[in-house]
C-alpha cells in the first residue's frame, strides 16, 4: 500500500473519530435527559471521552495533512483531513468548556454546602 493511500486513510478515519467526539456529548445528555436513572451531572463522565477522542483525531488529522502535503498528491485528502482538525478542535474546546462548567458547579456547591 503507497504512502499516500496511507495518510489518506488516516485522515478519513481522524474525520471519523472526530464526529463520533462531537457527538458523544450530545448523546451523553439525551440519555440522561431520558433516563430516569442517569442524571445530567453523569453525563459528565462522558467530557474525558469526548476530550480524549478529540485530541486522538487531531492528531492523526494533522500527521495525516502533513504527510499528505509532504507527499504533494494531487488525490487530495488534505481537505477531508483539514476539516477533521477544525472539527476536533471544536470538540476539545467544547470538552474543556463543559469540564470548566462542571468544575465551577461543583465548586458552588461546596461552597454553599460550608456556609
Amino acid at each position: 500500500m503507497p504512502l499516500g493511500r496511507s495518510a489518506t486513510r488516516r485522515s478519513w478515519v481522524a474525520l471519523v473519530l472526530a464526529i463520533l467526539a462531537l457527538l458523544v456529548l450530545p448523546a451523553a445528555v439525551e440519555v440522561s435527559r431520558r433516563s430516569t436513572r442517569i442524571g445530567l451531572l453523569d453525563a459528565g463522565y462522558a467530557i474525558p471521552v469526548a476530550f480524549l477522542l478529540g485530541l486522538v483525531a487531531l492528531i492523526m488529522a494533522r500527521r495525516a495533512r502533513d504527510n499528505l502535503r509532504w507527499f504533494r498528491l494531487k488525490e487530495g485528502g488534505t481537505g477531508v483531513a483539514s476539516v477533521a482538525i477544525i472539527i476536533a478542535a471544536v470538540t476539545i474546546c467544547l470538552a474543556l468548556t463543559a469540564a470548566l462548567s462542571v468544575g465551577f458547579y461543583e465548586l458552588v456547591l461546596v461552597y454553599q454546602h460550608s456556609r
